[in-house]
């Protein structure tokens, strides 16, 4: 199924609240955090104008995101920070050894997140902008 751009911002927003209401819940961190991850990447599809994610990997778009906007400083490495630690802990297996995400991991998570929603919005929107100029 292909997905826009307003639909990967929304299902970012979604998967904000859903990581909220499991954390009341107490339904685990690693859940939560997933939720949250998952809400990031969203929002890097979103700023890349990915539709379809096809042969790309989650690890080519962050590393994307890393180069065009961490590198360039249009977004805090904080983002990118939170970013890598939530790939790290979604993508080892769920064995016994692996460590559970903190009350703190998550609500810096959490917090990551919100920023890159609102970061990629004012960036979309400046885009959409710069391009109608004439």
């Amino acid at each position: 199924m292909i997905v826009g751009t307003a639909e990967r911002l929304e299902r970012a927003r979604e998967s904000i609240e859903e990581g909220k209401l499991l954390f009341r819940e107490g339904m685990g961190n690693k859940l939560v955090l997933a939720k949250l991850y998952h809400a990031m990447m969203h929002c890097l599809f979103a700023l890349f104008g990915i539709r379809e994610v096809g042969g790309l990997t989650h690890a080519d778009v962050i590393e994307r995101f890393d180069r065009e906007y961490i590198r360039t400083g249009r977004i805090d490495n904080t983002v990118l920070d939170a970013l890598r630690r939530a790939y790290d802990l979604t993508h080892e297996c769920d064995c016994d050894h692996m460590p559970v995400p903190t009350d703190e991991e998550i609500d810096a998570t959490q917090h990551a997140a919100e920023d890159l929603i609102r970061c990629v919005e004012g960036l979309l929107r400046t885009d959409v902008n710069e391009s109608s100029a004439v």
